[in-house]
Parts: structure tokens; sequence; C-alpha cells
């Protein structure tokens, strides 16, 4: 196993740690970052769709055990958004591949996410993606930008 994916594995484990106790705090009137979402699109974009989906399928599975919601649905949610990320990433331009490829993952992300632990509850889809999808889609990529900036090139071996 290269140093890089030990860096990745740290990395997840850091962002599951952060999402479980410290996320809470930076919580904006019920929006909060995606702490996990954002390290799958950066582990997707460098390794591709297979390796984002099952980077996302076991990040997803690890949340949904210790949050005690619906179990495999973060797994679901997130192996998709992984595999899809590792897609979308490359028609893109360099400079703003992260945050599209953060924004395009994360609004499917949401709606996979909402659409199946809101089945047969009667929701209002404006409010939802307006109130809370989008907000919370834009506080993510915010601190996405700031993680990125921050660690991006120390996770590429780029140091």
């Amino acid at each position: 196993m290269s140093r890089l994916n030990f860096r990745y594995i740290g990395f997840f484990i850091v962002s599951l740690i952060l999402q479980i106790y410290i996320v809470k705090y930076v919580e904006i009137a019920s929006w909060k970052p995606d702490l996990l979402l954002i390290a799958i699109v950066m582990f997707a974009i460098q390794y591709g769709q297979t390796a984002g989906s099952t980077a996302g399928f076991f990040l997803g599975m690890a949340s949904d055990l210790i949050s005690g919601g619906l179990l495999g649905l973060s797994a679901l949610a997130k192996s998709i958004t992984g595999f899809t990320a590792g897609g979308v990433a490359k028609f893109f331009q360099e400079r703003i591949q992260f945050v599209l490829t953060l924004l395009i993952s994360g609004l499917l992300h949401d709606l996979i996410y909402i659409f199946i632990n809101t089945l047969g509850k009667g929701i209002l889809w404006r409010v939802i993606f307006f109130v809370h999808i989008v907000p919370n889609l834009f506080y993510t990529a915010l601190v996405g930008l700031a993680i990125n900036f921050l660690i991006g090139k120390w996770l590429k071996g780029h140091e």
C-alpha cells in the first residue's frame, strides 16, 4: 500500500470523526457541511469511478452504522455519488474541477438520500430543494474548497 493510500485512509477516518463529533457545532440553521462527501469527491477525482464508488460505500456504511439511521441509505447515496464524481470530474478544467464535481455529486447525493428517506411522506420538493438541499450544498462546497486548498496537494502527493 502506498503512502497516498495511507493519507486517504487517514483523511477518511478524520473526516468521519469530525462529521460525527464536530460538524454539529458549525451547523447554521440546520445546514451543515458533509465532510464525508468532500472526502469521497476528492478521492474519486484522483482515483476514478470504481475507487470513488467503493470509498463511498464504505464511508456511507460507517456513517449508517454510527448514526443509527436507515441502514444502507448513506452507503447507497455515497457510493452512487463516488461513482458519479469519478466520471464527471474528467469533463472539467482542473481549476474548477473540484467545486463543480462537488456541486453536481452533492446534488445527486442529497436527491437520492432525501427521496428514499421520505418515501410515503407528503413533502414539498420545492421547499426541500430551496430550504435544505441548496444551502447545504453551498455550505459543503465552501468547506470543501477550504479543505481542498489546505490539503489537496498533500493528498495527491505534491508536497
